[in-house]
């Protein structure tokens, strides 16, 4: 996954440089919406990052109790509306990575760039120029092609969307599961 990650930033990096798309400081926008979808496999890094920093069984027993539906990651800032940020950024799911950032194929299989209203509306020329970007040929991340890569991975773990809630709580199952007769391998 980690060699997937560092893969999709290489991509996301030229397209930002390509396009001038970046996300409005401090947004949280989309992390406010209780339906986003994930897979458990995006997830995998940080439940190994929660295991081996001995959190991963509160997390999950959090996320087993909780009826929250948020993203478990996002922070809001008090006060200040939608903003907010990511306390597991580093670890943050494959849909957390691509959205803004990449394109989606329409019903003809053309690309068509994903993004957000927030952005619509704070700087619509470069939206604009984005979209039009991708609609040229422009390169940008499908969707689609990340998660048929995920699929190549573990078809298990990549199968489903979930709620983001429950795909972080079954990354978590699955890395527990694996350690619980076996010691982590020592990084570094």
């Amino acid at each position: 996954m980690e060699r997937e990650f560092s893969h999709l930033e290489k991509e996301v990096a030229a397209f930002q440089k390509a396009t001038g798309m970046s996300c409005l400081t401090g947004c949280g926008h989309c992390c406010r919406f209780p339906d986003i979808s994930a897979t458990p496999l995006e997830f995998l890094p940080l439940a190994y990052h929660l295991f081996k920093t001995g959190q991963a069984e509160a997390w999950y027993e959090r996320l087993a109790s909780e009826s929250e539906t948020l993203c478990p990651l996002f922070t809001p800032l008090l006060g200040v509306g939608d903003k907010g940020f990511c306390k597991g950024y580093q670890h943050r799911g494959m849909i957390c990575r691509l959205f803004g950032f990449s394109a989606m194929t329409d019903k003809s299989g053309k690309p068509r760039l994903a993004n957000c209203k927030p952005l619509k509306e704070e700087r619509p020329l470069v939206v604009a120029q984005a979209a039009a970007y991708v609609v040229s040929g422009g390169h940008a991340p499908l969707m689609r092609d990340y998660y048929f890569r995920l699929l190549a991975i573990d078809p298990r773990l990549a199968e489903r969307l979930l709620p983001i809630r429950e795909a972080i709580r079954q990354a978590l199952a699955a890395v527990l599961a694996y350690y619980a007769f076996r010691r982590p391998r020592k990084s570094g």
